[in-house]
């Protein structure tokens, strides 16, 4: 039998990265599973159902901050970590991918390649502590760079991710799309919320998903904004609201799903590689105000040009002024809740899992 051992970089956060590593614990039921920290520990292992393997010194990293800001010690602890199976799957953007490997076959799965050595603007706003940290981040590049050429097989999460990897390390890589799952959002939902009709805001709230224009474009709007979410900048935007932006913070998956279903639309303002929130409102036939991020236009289908599938309306300025009158515009267009549902339809969980372990089984017989 094939043993598989999946790593990924650390579970700090109840992110979008986070429920994709939970789809890969189910396609593996019996994988071993590392990371550098699980915090809390027990959250963790009671969801994931299984323990989590760290190096001695993990504990040390116990925010995103600190994997990003202290990096090449973050790796070097990694690298601590011996990982056996005969096919070990690697789904990394910073850390994981050191972790030493003795197996059969290894399989690269990439979310965007590491922000903190190559786009260290978007992670760190300071410039002093920037230039702090530059001499050891460009140290590291060409150490991140060898480690990547190890892999035997390269994935990425999507077209955009793939690009960027390209850029960065010259590396290139097939693409699998993460699905969402559909069983956590499958609450029990009565059609549309009959309280007065509101947008969403699904987000961790810090620097690099640039949120706070939204909260402006909301500022003289007539509309109700509902904000998901936590972080850094939680206390600052609520500050800066107005009286028509909820902050509801963290909700579970069921209250989430309520959340989505009852919206008009949800507000997608950043310019990320991917994220499964959108997904999520397709398949309640929610449809998505979004920021026209080419990773966006990957999965959802613009109003402009996408004829009977149109499930999403691009705005192509992440200001207050280019939100504002798309959701202006949004007013005039009649949705299809049936039509915005099947953009949902080819991001399935099953599918990814039987992919994902016909891929694993395949580079295992390959390995042989």
């Amino acid at each position: 039998m094939t043993s598989v051992a999946i790593i990924y970089d650390k579970f700090l956060v109840q992110g979008g990265g986070e429920r994709v590593c939970e789809m890969l614990v189910e396609a593996f039921p019996d994988a071993r599973l590392y990371a550098l920290n699980a915090r809390p520990r027990r959250f963790w292992e009671e969801k994931l159902g299984r323990r989590i393997v760290s190096p001695p010194l993990g504990w040390l990293f116990g925010s995103r901050f600190l994997v990003s800001a202290l990096y090449p010690l973050a790796a070097l602890v990694m690298s601590m970590t011996r990982v056996r199976a005969d096919v070990v799957i690697v789904y990394s953007s910073t850390c994981g991918k050191f972790a030493r490997l003795d197996c059969q076959q290894s399989i690269l799965y990439s979310n965007y390649p590491n922000r903190g050595l190559y786009q260290p603007e978007k992670i760190v706003r300071s410039r002093f502590v920037r230039a702090m940290l530059y001499p050891a981040m460009a140290l590291m590049r060409p150490i991140e760079r060898r480690r990547l050429r190890q892999f035997d097989r390269r994935f990425s999460i999507s077209d955009t991710s793939r690009r960027a990897l390209l850029d960065f390390s010259g590396l290139d890589s097939d693409i699998l799309m993460p699905p969402f799952n559909e069983q956590g959002m499958a609450a029990p939902v009565a059609g549309r919320s009959s309280e007065e009709p509101y947008f969403v805001l699904v987000s961790r709230l810090e620097p690099e998903k640039d949120v706070g224009y939204v909260i402006d474009a909301f500022r003289p709007l007539p509309h109700r904004l509902k904000v998901i979410g936590t972080g850094s900048q939680l206390t600052q935007l609520r500050q800066a609201s107005s009286d028509n932006v909820e902050f509801l913070g963290y909700v579970d998956d069921a209250a989430l799903a309520q959340e989505l279903a009852g919206a008009r639309a949800l507000i997608f303002p950043s310019e990320i590689e991917y994220s499964l929130v959108p997904l999520e409102a397709l398949f309640h036939g929610t449809p998505v105000v979004s920021f026209a991020a080419p990773a966006m236009r990957e999965i959802l289908v613009d109003v402009d040009g996408g004829g009977a599938d149109a499930n999403a309306l691009f705005y192509n300025e992440r200001t207050a002024d280019a939100l504002a009158g798309a959701i202006a515009r949004f007013d005039s267009i009649a949705w299809d809740p049936e039509i915005v549902k099947r953009g949902a339809a080819r991001f399935g969980r099953a599918a990814f899992i039987d992919r994902v372990r016909a891929l694993v089984y395949g580079a295992a017989a390959n390995g042989n």
